[in-house]
């Protein structure tokens, strides 16, 4: 039989290296245990404020950098569970190439040693449970105006067209203050709502361009249509009506005063429960709001629409013509004469005591409680599909006896309408003298008294209540005019 004594010496030659280098490695396992017992037994030996400057020298700074080193990564952050759904937006945003430290940490050693210390800070919180449910984050422009990022001469000498038909332009807003509101990155860019990492906030554009004071009629920025849009080259198409903004173009019609008024003039309106949604108590009206501004856009930066809730704009806001129509701008203080004479609360009284209220009045009877009969108000050739009510005497019946109302009003009614056609009968006679009088001064005088008390029947008349709203206050006016007209004979 042959035996192969090349294999048989190679497979001898491999069986020893293996006994080598098993051997190597105890060799090597022996000395580590035997070093590493050796430090040991040296250092028990040592005194303790020795050891204590051998653990500050030796085992502290190597753990302080791989500490700082690994805080640092996006990874770390990830470790909490309230920082995953940032962290997984992070990634897919363009920015998920930037270090978290970039843009949260303010540049600068000064900056990234306050983010160590407030990092500890929230680890601590975190192991006492004491951690928020939602974050909060803030990075300032220094973060996002490095030269390396995006420089300001760049944002300010570049023109962007926003949501492919809005023009924009960085040089009116960086670093700008208005009315106390410290503009930066932040205001507009932010995260706010859905899987955005951050984006841009059209309602905290719309708040400044649109809110418009109802104290002072004015808003922060005054804006056109046409500072942000083209005028549509295409016709449009609504219904049976068809718009060419050319032609209104042609008429040199304002965009703004006339179609989209509405979609630019929106009121500025706070609820008096918002202030309780961050402090722990509702706190007065600041009368400045400039003041207001500033402290809620510096330092920790409140949302606009936190305050303002949400300013919408755009073609699904646009509202039709019937719904911008506001009755009031024309018909203002509809029924003041009515509710001056319910109240008592005429300019003729001089003193609060003078005052001649209502029974009614005084326990706290609505409108509603007499004007029950609701009825449709006609008036032409149509007819309104609005209700009117009416006040009826059978509103009565229910607070007082059955019948008193139609026992009542129109004892009432013909008491006044007798007393006002005296008062008017002498105040004509009034009239023909005052025409008659040849003493200017005399004439002048007797003219004064005469319209003095015209304007106390008119608001009689105007009423139209003859006595219901308030008896004893219109019988005092009826009063007051014959006593007018009685010093002038």
């Amino acid at each position: 039989m042959a035996v192969d004594y090349d294999k048989k010496l190679k497979s001898c030659d491999l069986s020893g290296k293996r006994l080598y280098n098993s051997d190597r490695k105890r060799t090597m396992v022996k000395l580590i245990k035997a070093t590493f017992f050796s430090v040991i037994k040296v250092f028990s030996q040592l005194k303790w404020f020795v050891k204590i400057m051998v653990v500050l020298v030796v085992v502290v700074p190597p753990f302080m950098a791989v500490s700082i080193v690994a805080t640092g990564t996006p990874g770390f952050c990830n470790s909490c569970h309230i920082m995953n759904s940032y962290h997984d937006n992070w990634q897919r945003s363009s920015h998920k190439d930037v270090n978290c430290m970039n843009c949260h940490v303010q540049p600068g050693l000064l900056g990234y040693a306050k983010a160590k210390i407030n990092g500890l800070a929230q680890a601590v919180n975190c192991a006492v449970g004491r951690i928020a449910t939602k974050p909060n984050a803030l990075v300032v422009d220094a973060s996002c105006l490095r030269p390396e990022c995006h420089s300001t001469d760049q944002l300010k000498n570049s023109e962007i067209i926003y949501k492919d038909n809005i023009k924009f332009s960085h040089k009116n807003h960086i670093q700008k203050t208005f009315d106390g509101i410290n503009i930066s990155c932040s205001t507009c860019h932010s995260h706010f709502e859905g899987d955005e990492h951050f984006s841009v906030n059209s309602e905290a554009c719309f708040s400044c361009h649109f809110l418009d004071d109802k104290n002072t009629d004015t808003r922060l920025v005054r804006t056109t249509c046409l500072d942000c849009h083209e005028v549509p080259d295409n016709v449009i198409k609504r219904g049976l009506v068809t718009v060419d903004h050319s032609e209104f173009v042609s008429y040199q019609a304002s965009c703004d005063d006339s179609c989209h008024k509405k979609q630019i003039d929106k009121p500025a309106t706070v609820a008096e429960t918002v202030c309780l949604n961050c402090h722990s108590f509702n706190k007065k009206h600041e009368p400045d709001m400039t003041e207001l501004h500033s402290i809620h856009t510096s330092g920790e930066k409140v949302e606009c629409f936190s305050c303002h809730g949400d300013v919408k704009h755009g073609p699904a806001e646009d509202a039709s013509v019937a719904s911008m129509m506001d009755c009031k701008n024309c018909h203002s203080d509809t029924h003041n004469v009515q509710q001056t004479f319910y109240s008592a609360n005429g300019d003729y009284e001089h003193t609060q005591s003078e005052r001649v209220l209502s029974p009614m009045y005084l326990t706290h009877v609505e409108c509603q409680g007499c004007h029950i009969d609701q009825g449709t108000f006609s008036s032409g050739a149509l007819d309104s599909i609005g209700t009117v009510a009416k006040a009826v005497p059978q509103a009565c019946d229910k607070c007082h006896r059955p019948g008193t109302g139609e026992k009542y009003i129109p004892f009432w009614q013909g008491n006044i309408k007798e007393r006002y056609e005296q008062v008017r009968s002498r105040l004509s006679v009034l009239q023909k003298k005052s025409l008659l009088e040849t003493d200017k001064v005399t004439a002048k005088k007797l003219q004064e008294r005469v319209v003095e008390a015209q304007m106390l029947l008119k608001s009689v008349e105007s009423d139209g209540s003859w006595g219901v709203h308030n008896f004893k206050y219109i019988e005092a006016m009826l009063r007051k005019a014959d006593e007018i007209i009685a010093k002038s004979r």
